[in-house]
C-alpha cells in the first residue's frame, strides 16, 4: 500500500510537495533483525541470491543487520531487548535451547499475525522444529535454519578394509572395530572419532537402542537400559582403542583433519560438514564422504523410528516490539518456500522438508535426501527448561566418565540423573 501510495503522489506538482513533506520512507521502514553473522550471509549472499530483495521491493522497506559472531552475545542482546518497556529490534533469531517457557513469553504469539497474513505452507516444516517454539497452544517462533546429525563416513576406507554398510547398530560398531588399524608407516586410524563435548553426539549412538537422556516433556531416563548400554558399548571401544585416546578433549576441527586425512573413518557431524570434508583441495579422499542415518539395534528396527538429534534457529517477534505486521511480513518471506531455497543454497540448513526435492538443491547437495530423511525425524537433544546449559554439562561430565572407564556406566547416569533432577524445579 505504501508503495501506491508513492506512485501515486508523484504523479503531480502537488503530490511531489506533499511528498516531499513527509519523513523519509526508508527511514520509517526499517525492520531491524538482530542475530549471528551467518544469519545475514545466508539471508542475503551467495548463489541463491538475496532472500530479502523481493520483499524489500514491494514493502519499500529495509532490513538493518545487528549481527554477532558468538550465539552467548547473540542471546544476551535479544534476553535483555526483550525485557524493556520498548525495543528497536524487530525481528531476534532465538536458539531452541533458550526456547523455555520464561522467554518464549517475552515474544509475540503469532497465530494473530499468521490470522491476518497466512504463512506459506506451514505444515511444510518439520514437525520437530515446530513443537518447541509452542506454549499454551500458541506459536512464537518460525524454525528458520537447523543442524541435524548423521553418521559421515569414508567410503574409500571401508572398501580399502572390506566393511560393508552397516544396516544395524550391531553392524555399525561392528565396522568401527574393523575400520580401526593401524598402516605400515605407523599411522594410527581410529573406526569411531567425534568430540565428546556435545551431548548430541552420544545421543546419536544412543537413540540406536532406544536411549535418551530426557524425554521431549522434560521426564529423565538417563539411567534406563538404552542409554546405559550405549554407554557400554562406548566405553568398550575405548578400551579397544576404537575411539581415540584423547577422545575427551579432541576438537571439531582435529576431527575434521583426522576424517580429510584418513585417519578416522566414520565421526557424527550435521550433515553440511560433508562439504568441507568432500573439499577435493583438503585431502585425497575428497568426494568419497557420505552420510549414513544411524541404524537402529537389530532388536528395534520397524519397531521404533530413529530420532536424529538437531538445533535449530527460529525468528521471533518481540512482545514490546514497535511493529510487529512489518516484522511478520519480513518472516513470511525468509520462511517462504522462495526464501528457504534461497538461502539453503546460500548455505543454509533449509526447515521445509519441500525444499529438499528441488532439483536446484538436490544438485548442489547430493545428500538432500538423507537430510531430508533425517530432518522429519528429528528431534531435539534436550527440551529446554531454565538449567538446561547446566544440566547438559552434568550429563557430558558423567557421560565421559562412564567412556573413559572412570565409573560403570550405571552408576554414571545414575549420579547424573541424581545431579540434573534439582535443576528440573
Amino acid at each position: 500500500m505504501h508503495a501506491i501510495s508513492r506512485r501515486t503522489l508523484l504523479t503531480g506538482t502537488a503530490g511531489a510537495a506533499a511528498l516531499a513533506a513527509l519523513p523519509s520512507l526508508a527511514q520509517a521502514k526499517t525492520v531491524t533483525a538482530l542475530g549471528h553473522r551467518v544469519h545475514q550471509t545466508c539471508a542475503t549472499t551467495g548463489p541463491g541470491g538475496d532472500a530479502t530483495e523481493a520483499w524489500r521491493n514491494q514493502a519499500g522497506a529495509g532490513v538493518n543487520w545487528v549481527t554477532f559472531g558468538d550465539n552467548n552475545a547473540i542471546h544476551e542482546r535479544l534476553l535483555r531487548e526483550v525485557t524493556l518497556g520498548e525495543t528497536s529490534i524487530d525481528v531476534g533469531y532465538l536458539l531452541n535451547g533458550r526456547a523455555v517457557p520464561r522467554n518464549l513469553r517475552l515474544f509475540e504469539p503469532l497465530d494473530g499475525l499468521m490470522k491476518e497474513a497466512a504463512l506459506e505452507a506451514p505444515e511444510d516444516f518439520a514437525p520437530g522444529l515446530v513443537a518447541p517454539l509452542k506454549l499454551d497452544g500458541a506459536l512464537h517462533g518460525i524454525p528458520v535454519r537447523h543442524a541435524t546429525n548423521a553418521l559421515i563416513y569414508n567410503e574409500a576406507l571401508l572398501e580399502e578394509r572390506g566393511v560393508q554398510l552397516p544396516t544395524t547398530f550391531e553392524e555399525l560398531i561392528e565396522a568401527a572395530r574393523k575400520l580401526t588399524f593401524k598402516r605400515d608407516d605407523g599411522t594410527q586410524v581410529y573406526g569411531l572419532a567425534f568430540t565428546a563435548a556435545f551431548a548430541s553426539n552420544f545421543l546419536t549412538l544412543a537413540r540406536c537402542l532406544g536411549g535418551d537422556y530426557m524425554t521431549p516433556d522434560g521426564k529423565l531416563v538417563a539411567a534406563e537400559p538404552g542409554m546405559v548400554k550405549a554407554l557400554t558399548v562406548l566405553a568398550e571401544l575405548y578400551k579397544a582403542g576404537v575411539l581415540p585416546r584423547n577422545f575427551a578433549t579432541v576438537n571439531n576441527e582435529e576431527i575434521t583433519s583426522w576424517m580429510q586425512q584418513g585417519r578416522a573413518a566414520i565421526t557424527i557431524n550435521p550433515f553440511a560438514r560433508l562439504v568441507t570434508y568432500n573439499d577435493p583441495s583438503k585431502g585425497k579422499y575428497g568426494g568419497r564422504f557420505k552420510s549414513l542415518l544411524p541404524p537402529m539395534a537389530a532388536d528395534l528396527a520397524g519397531k521404533v523410528a530413529f530420532a536424529p538429534t538437531v538445533e535449530f534457529w527460529a525468528l521471533m517477534i518481540p512482545k514490546n516490539a514497535k511493529q510487529k505486521p512489518l516484522s511478520w511480513e519480513l518472516i513470511r518471506a525468509l520462511s517462504s518456500k522462495a526464501g528457504t531455497m534461497a538461502m539453503a543454497l546460500n548455505g543454509n540448513g533449509p526447515t521445509r522438508i519441500s525444499t529438499y526435492a528441488e532439483p536446484t538443491l538436490k544438485a548442489a547437495m547430493p545428500y538432500a535426501a538423507d537430510e531430508a530423511a533425517a530432518l522429519k525425524a528429528s528431534r531435539i537433544h534436550l527440551p529446554a527448561f531454565d538449567e538446561q546449559a547446566r544440566a547438559h554439562d552434568i550429563f557430558i561430565e558423567e557421560t565421559q566418565a562412564a567412556v573413559l572407564g572412570i565409573k560403570p556406566p550405571q552408576q554414571a547416569m545414575d549420579d547424573a540423573v541424581k545431579r540434573v533432577k534439582p535443576l528440573l524445579g
